[in-house]
């Protein structure tokens, strides 16, 4: 046999093998398709609109099937506008992979796939077109079947499916759901439509999670008649976005509030009381105020405030609310109320809605008991989970029908009350509702030992004295750890994050450093140029005020003006140090002051201007900035006081000698000294008379409300201490209402008191402030001069 020959029948022999190998991959697919597996058992899934399903078997020829069971590739039209005749590969919108023109009828294996007659993106989708015909490509086909994971060639993902506790994957799900429906996905050239951006939601909702169950029961209301009227795709309401359970829940309803172009905002007493829901109004407003075109408010009045404080820059929204508080609507049901808001808002509302989304499609309740709640949390529960672990408690229809009727879920149960389930729900057994109280409460203590759960455990922590945490961004890594050294050297143990371990979302962030947030009393935050955008502040400080940790800021650069609008919320009537213009050593000895006071300094004089020192270097950060910024964040007219005068009458001619000499040096002052005179009372006070007389005349209304007034606009508290004044009426009303106000306070010892003796609100607030001793006449001349250096400084703060 010549040469020639030879080599003909080699190559012939070649291509019978090839054509051998390759049809037996053929086969193996085709009972893939038709037993709904190959070696492994794995039936062919739909990817992007191929494979076949409910049908007979189908070669991997015609359907661009891959010969290791992977996803089918429907055809599509080739660049020249024919289609590839035997499945060419397909292009993924995300991975920019190119389709291949065909390069003859040589198959190939690459990785496990192949695909006749035309080209194939690589694993990296690279788009490179297949050739060649090579004995040791055909070889590499032989291994198809055993390799599973890698990238698979349309959508560049991992082809090998997640399996399930029960063994299948989720293609044997689809699969089997197919076949029961009779269906078939492949049916020709599929077209790929464009993955749309999801928009994001642009009305916020607004309520106070501390709210009861008539509250909540008219949120939710509320927002599911917004939704019939085609706004479901554009509220945001942190139910609906099922994160309650989320230790970024605080965080995320932040950043909802700062991104939304209008929000409807539930004001009642828990709305002002609960620290969230105050945060949220104070940043719209501060939206508002800066730009009224970014966001607009629909504030509703649900209930009256009678218990908490209103803000005044709320009383001009609070005119404008939408008022469910008059006798014509007290009677009304929740969806009574809701159609009054409905109708008074939906109009102006309508404007901001980015989407004519269809209502949504009104969905039976599920009467098969399916134990899905187990598997779920009280907060994410729909009504048919409630009724269904209802009645594994075995409560009778009769009260099961009484919730489904009201539509209660797990977000309303978790604000039930015993109140609330006879008035509400009509449910009389007190046994009923022990029991499911009783219940509630073991369900919750079972979800606060689950592991997802820790940051309600690191809430219940007891915190450790003497630990500071650090909060700050990655970029001032070198300034955090030179306070830290200073820090240590004064006895103090400091933490932070590991910069090392910072995650790979915010969730993992806070799950990794939230607990050491939890240990710490007291936390500071750095303040420098890399705050205003660094995530990493904004999570660690939202998370420790959610904890309800001590915050102080470490003031290094003033970047007041472009912070975020929510750390503006949260940081703004926190204490702040001044470390831009004062000395380094004198602001950190009074961050160690505000952290670990001394208890005792050696000297009368030396003990009392070392406390002075240490209470002007700390000041709340929107006042610190503001001042530092050259404006002044309360107007004062010049006929207002600017000191006010706090006292019990035990002292009166001793707070008259102060006001007396307060006045000539040129300071206003207000006491209501001068009222009692005016209207002949006699030296006691008139607050104190009409308190004993049990009497309120118009004078004491007069009275009241100049108190309020002159409280407003002071600019410095003195606060008279006696022991008769720690026990007053005056002595709590004057201080909460400072406090309210925000005003720095001076305590005066008079006489000397333990404060001990005080009651726990009036001790809260004296122990922050360092008090001036003037308990005899020699201790009264010697720091006279203190008070009126105390009152200057107050008075230029406040200029």
């Amino acid at each position: 046999m010549s040469g020639a020959d030879a080599s003909a029948t080699q190559n012939a022999a070649e291509a019978d093998l090839q054509t051998t190998k390759v049809a037996s991959s053929i086969e193996q697919a085709d009972n893939a398709i038709t037993t709904g597996g190959g070696e492994t058992g794995e039936p062919v899934a739909t990817g992007h609109g191929g494979g076949a399903e409910g049908g007979g078997a189908v070669s991997a020829a015609e359907m661009g099937k891959t010969t290791d069971g992977g996803e089918a590739v429907g055809t599509e039209p080739t660049p020249g506008g024919t289609p590839a005749q035997d499945g060419g590969s397909k292009q993924d919108e995300d991975n920019g992979a190119k389709t291949a023109p065909a390069t003859g009828n040589t198959p190939r294996a690459d990785n496990g796939a192949a695909a006749e007659g035309g080209g194939k993106a690589n694993d990296d989708g690279d788009g490179k077109p297949a050739g060649g015909n090579s004995e040791a490509e055909a070889q590499d086909g032989e291994k198809a079947q055993d390799e599973v994971n890698f990238n698979d060639s349309v959508s560049n993902v991992k082809s090998q499916p997640e399996r399930n506790k029960d063994g299948k994957t989720s293609k044997d799900v689809k699969f089997s759901e197919s076949k029961k429906d009779g269906t078939n996905t492949q049916s020709g050239p599929v077209s790929q439509t464009p993955r749309l951006k999801r928009a994001k939601k642009g009305i916020f909702v607004s309520y106070s999670p501390d709210a009861g169950f008539l509250e909540r029961r008219f949120v939710v209301e509320l927002v599911r008649q917004l939704k019939e009227n085609n706004l479901a795709e554009d509220l945001w309401f942190d139910k609906d976005e099922k994160n309650t359970d989320s230790p970024c829940w605080f965080s995320l309803r932040m950043e909802a509030v700062e991104k939304c172009r209008a929000a409807i905002l539930i004001f009642s007493d828990s709305y002002f009381s609960c620290p969230v829901s105050v945060y949220e109004g104070k940043v719209l407003l501060e939206r508002h105020s800066s730009d009224p075109t970014s966001v607009t408010v629909f504030p509703v009045l649900f209930s009256a405030v009678e218990s908490a404080e209103v803000p005044k820059q709320y009383l001009q929204l609070m005119s404008s609310a939408v008022d469910l508080t008059g006798s014509d609507h007290m009677k009304k049901s929740s969806a009574e109320k809701t159609s009054v808001v409905i109708g008074a808002i939906m109009e102006e509302l309508e404007k901001f809605a980015t989407m004519n989304a269809p209502p949504l499609p009104f969905t039976p309740p599920d009467t098969e008991f399916t134990g899905e709640y187990k598997k779920k949390k009280i907060c994410q529960w729909n009504a048919a989970d409630l009724q269904e672990w209802l009645f594994s408690l075995g409560i009778k229809e009769f009260y099961r029908q009484s919730l489904a009727e009201s539509m209660v879920d797990g977000f309303l149960l978790m604000s039930l009350t015993d109140r609330d389930m006879v008035s509400q729900l009509g449910i009389d057994s007190r046994v009923v509702r022990k029991k499911i109280m009783q219940q509630i409460l073991a369900t919750l203590d079972k979800e606060h030992k689950q592991t997802d759960n820790w940051h309600l455990r690191a809430r219940a922590q007891r915190p450790k004295p003497d630990i500071v945490y650090l909060i700050y961004d990655p970029a001032d890594v070198r300034l955090a750890q030179n306070l830290k050294a200073d820090l240590k050297k004064k006895s103090l143990q400091v933490i932070h994050h590991d910069s090392m371990k910072l995650g790979r979302s915010k969730e993992e962030f806070l799950q990794i450093n939230g607990p050491h947030i939890a240990t710490a009393t007291h936390v500071v935050v750095l303040m420098t140029d890399a705050l205003t955008s660094s995530p990493f502040i904004f999570h660690e400080v939202l998370f420790a005020d959610w904890l309800g940790k001590k915050i102080v800021t470490a003031m290094f650069k003033n970047v007041w003006t472009n912070m975020r609008y929510s750390l503006k919320a949260v940081l703004g009537e926190c204490p702040a140090v001044d470390f831009e213009t004062k000395m380094y050593a004198e602001s950190l000895d009074v961050l160690e002051h505000h952290i670990k006071p001394l208890r005792r300094v050696p000297g009368v004089v030396l003990e009392q201007t070392y406390l002075n020192k240490m209470a002007d270097g700390l000041k709340p950060l929107e006042m610190l900035a503001s001042t530092r910024n050259g404006a002044s964040p309360v107007h004062q007219s010049e006929e207002d006081p600017k000191v006010f005068i706090s006292y019990q009458w035990d002292m009166q001619s001793k707070v008259d000698e102060i006001r007396a000499l307060l006045e000539r040096s040129g300071f206003a002052c207000w006491a209501d000294i001068a009222m009692s005179q005016q209207r002949g009372h006699s030296s006691r006070s008139s607050r104190s008379s009409a308190t004993f007389t049990g009497q309120v005349d118009s004078a004491s209304d007069t009275l009241q409300g100049q108190i309020q007034r002159s409280m407003r606009h002071a600019s410095v508290v003195l606060c008279c201490i006696t022991p008769k004044y720690l026990q007053s009426d005056n002595c709590i009303k004057d201080l909460s209402l400072a406090e309210t106000f925000n005003k720095p306070i001076v305590p005066l010892l008079l006489r000397f008191t333990p404060f001990e003796s005080a009651p726990s609100q009036v001790r809260r607030i004296l122990l922050r402030h360092s008090y001036v001793d003037l308990s005899n006449e020699r201790l009264y001349k010697q720091n006279i001069g203190v008070v009126m250096e105390k009152v200057k400084k107050a008075m230029t703060v406040t200029r």
